[in-house]
């Protein structure tokens, strides 16, 4: 007989680590993927590239119309988790972005690596969606926030292993190196799909007779939600396109100061993501934390201003601050999300939900890293500053929404 997942989270709540055994599977197949992920991440550009002969433009497009096609699919994922249950379908997109990127090594042309983009979004997008409706399945308030906030640390820890690991490929810089790579990372997410199957059965809450609606977007309330916390991941582009030119191109720290700002980064996120979600169960507390968010990243950019025109060392030292205080808005504006984004959704329809709300990811990093460059770059330190008020009157209008003041204060104004 399947165990209760709620029920059996109770001892778990407050643990450092989860000893909860379905937590722990969880994070194992979380770890085992993220580290195939970190291979692929690291060595993908260069092996199109080089090996396969693609252009920089040929790549870029086709994993962007991979990301692009990605969001079409997060809606009807989310309903079938609900629909079927979330723990099989997972396993089965987990093999399937498998089969999809073992295919990328037999592939020696633009258009069969555009077709093979396109589909690992589509299943990729599926199985994130899927994995995050697990999570919602799997607890309440505060339990199910920490399950994500395990999950979040772990693809952490598991992409930046990756990444050292595909080092090798790097290093030895022959094709046979970096197929052996991609054939790694394929691997992985079979292994993980095995292990996601140990999870507990969780039941579907839609019947197989209800007709499909759209439910989670008509919800206004929640559309809204998921713009505004599109806006908000803005933070993520960020750290992974505006500091690194910013740092190149307009500070005197040098180059390889880039890695020690992931470094605190990654590490951060490893080490505090689970405890930063600790309070974040009622969604109101969460609203709350969205908004101090919002100023923390926001100083955060101002500080990255800040690093142009100062002395290398005193530049070096302003963006390990800044990074820090960019991290600890990170962790507590990520806290934040996954309580407003499980705790405003229809608990029998937590999948398409979170469908829904992983699509405000989605869009944020399309559009996001153009939108960074323009400002952060191209407008320089007048650029941080706009920044800096777009993450606040994020965080603001975030906690507002929520809270309902936000609509107490339109109807006063009608």
């Amino acid at each position: 007989m399947p165990m209760e997942p709620r029920k059996s989270l109770a001892k778990f709540k407050n643990a450092a680590i989860p000893k909860e055994s379905a937590i722990r599977i969880l994070s194992l197949a979380t770890l085992i993927n993220t580290f195939g992920n970190g291979l692929f991440m690291t060595v993908e550009v260069i092996y199109f590239t080089f090996y396969v002969g693609l252009s920089a433009a040929q790549v870029g497009l086709g994993l962007s119309l991979g990301g692009a096609v990605s969001l079409l699919f997060n809606i009807p994922a989310g309903h079938l988790a609900d629909r079927l249950g979330p723990r099989d379908i997972t396993a089965i997109a987990y093999a399937g972005e498998g089969v999809a990127l073992a295919s990328f090594v037999f592939i020696h042309s633009f258009i069969p690596f555009l077709f093979l983009s396109l589909a690992l979004g589509a299943v990729g997008a599926t199985g994130q969606t899927l994995r995050m409706a697990t999570i919602a399945k799997f607890g309440v308030g505060e339990d199910r926030v920490r399950i994500r906030a395990y999950t979040r640390a772990v693809t952490n820890l598991g992409i930046g292993l990756g990444a050292i690991f595909a080092g090798v490929a790097l290093a030895i810089n022959t094709r046979g190196a970096y197929v052996s790579m991609l054939l790694l990372d394929a691997a992985t997410f079979f292994i993980a799909a095995l292990v996601w199957r140990r999870l507990p059965y969780v039941a579907p809450t839609v019947s197989k007779g209800e007709p499909f609606s759209f439910v989670a977007l008509k919800d206004k309330k929640y559309v809204a939600a998921t713009l505004l916390n599109g806006v908000m991941t803005l933070h993520f582009v960020i750290q992974n396109v505006a500091i690194p030119l910013w740092v190149v191109h307009e500070t005197k720290a040098p180059r390889w100061w880039v890695a020690v700002l992931m470094l605190v980064n990654t590490i951060s996120v490893v080490l505090f993501q689970v405890r930063a979600s600790k309070g974040s169960g009622d969604v109101r507390a969460g609203a709350r934390m969205y908004a101090r968010a919002g100023y923390l990243v926001a100083a955060a950019c101002l500080l990255y201003a800040l690093a142009a025109g100062a002395s290398k060392i005193v530049a070096c030292v302003i963006l390990v601050v800044a990074a820090l205080v960019h991290v600890a808005g990170e962790l507590i504006g990520s806290a934040g999300s996954w309580s407003i984004g499980f705790g405003l959704a229809n608990q029998n329809h937590q999948g398409q939900y979170q469908g829904v709300y992983s699509m405000g990811f989605g869009l944020g990093g399309a559009v996001g890293p153009t939108v960074v460059t323009a400002l952060a770059i191209g407008m320089g330190k007048v650029g941080w500053v706009i920044l800096a008020a777009i993450f606040v009157t994020t965080g603001v209008l975030m906690r507002r929404l929520v809270t309902g003041s936000w609509m107490a204060m339109s109807s006063k104004s009608i």
